[in-house]
C-alpha cells in the first residue's frame, strides 16, 4: 500500500485541512490533457471492481494493458514511483495520492477508503517508454452523495499554520503557463524539503470532464520559501489545483479554485 494516503473531506472543503497527475507537459505543449479514457497511448487500463462502499477500506486492483492485449509488466519511474493513484470526488472536494504497488507479473494493487458516497474519477499515470500517460476511470462509492461547493477562486489558504499564496493572478488558456506557490509561517518564508523527488506536487484539474493536466515541478526557485510548476491549461474554464509540499519537512496538502480566462 502508498505511503501517501491522505485525504481532503469535510473537514478540509474550506482549504484549512490536510494534505498527482502529470497530464500535460510544457514540451508537449499541443497534447491533450489526460485521464478521460481507460485508454490512450497504446495502453489500457482494466480494474477489477468499480463499485465500492464508502467509509470502509478496501483493496483495489488492476492492471494495465497494450495495444495486443498484453499486460504491460515495465515501468519507469516518476516522482521517485513507478505508479501514482489519484482520487478525486466529482466535485474535486474529496483527494487521496497513493502509490499503488505492482508484482511481477504487472498486477497492481492499493488499499483506500472512499471516504463518502458519490462517483470518484480515479487517475492512474504512469510512464512506459519514455511516454508519459495517465488512464482514467469512475468508481461509485454508493448511498446518497452531498455534493459541497467551491469557491470560483482562491489563490490565498492556510494549513496546518502556514499560508501560502498563488501566483499570477490571470492565467490564459493555451500558453504554457508559470505557476509560483510561496509558503510562509508567521510571515517568516520556511525551507522546504524534498517530496516525491522535488520541491513539490501538484494535481491541476478541470471542472466539469475532471481532464487531468501534466505540471512540472522545478528543482529549486532562486527565493526561498517558493515551489514553481510549469503548465498549460487547454482551455478557458474552472481548474482546482491540489498542492502537496513539505515546509520545514511536514508534508501538507491543500487546494486552490482559479479561472482561466481570455485576456
Amino acid at each position: 500500500m502508498g505511503e501517501d494516503h491522505h485525504d481532503i473531506g469535510p473537514k478540509d472543503s474550506d482549504n484549512h485541512g490536510v494534505e498527482h497527475s502529470r497530464g500535460d507537459t510544457g514540451e508537449g505543449s499541443h497534447a491533450l490533457p489526460g485521464g478521460l479514457t481507460v485508454a490512450t497511448d497504446g495502453l489500457r487500463l482494466e480494474t477489477a471492481e468499480t463499485r465500492l462502499n464508502p467509509g470502509v477500506e478496501q483493496g483495489w486492483s488492476f492492471q494495465i494493458k497494450g495495444e495486443n492485449g498484453e499486460i504491460v509488466t515495465k515501468f519507469e519511474e516518476t516522482h521517485d514511483q513507478l505508479a501514482h493513484l489519484v482520487l478525486v470526488r466529482r466535485d474535486l472536494t474529496r483527494f487521496q495520492h497513493l502509490h499503488p504497488e505492482m508484482t511481477q507479473d504487472g498486477a497492481w494493487s492499493v488499499e483506500y477508503t472512499l471516504p463518502d458516497p458519490g462517483v470518484y474519477r480515479a487517475f492512474v499515470d504512469v510512464l512506459v517508454e519514455g511516454q508519459p500517460t495517465t488512464l482514467g476511470v469512475d468508481l461509485l462509492a454508493s448511498g446518497s452523495a452531498d455534493y459541497e461547493q467551491r469557491p470560483q477562486t482562491s489563490r490565498e489558504v492556510t494549513v496546518s499554520g502556514y499560508e501560502i499564496q498563488m501566483s499570477p493572478a490571470s492565467i490564459p488558456p493555451s500558453e504554457n503557463t508559470v505557476l509560483d506557490f510561496e509558503i510562509r509561517r508567521d510571515n517568516q518564508v520556511v525551507q522546504l524539503k524534498p517530496y516525491l523527488g522535488a520541491l513539490g506536487h501538484l494535481v491541476a484539474i478541470r471542472d466539469g470532464d475532471l481532464a487531468y493536466l501534466h505540471v512540472h515541478p522545478e528543482e529549486r526557485h532562486p527565493a526561498g520559501g517558493i515551489v514553481r510548476f510549469r503548465t498549460r491549461f487547454p482551455t478557458v474554464g474552472r481548474y482546482r489545483l491540489f498542492l502537496q509540499a513539505k515546509p520545514n519537512g511536514e508534508l501538507i496538502t491543500t487546494s486552490f479554485d482559479l479561472q482561466v480566462t481570455e485576456s
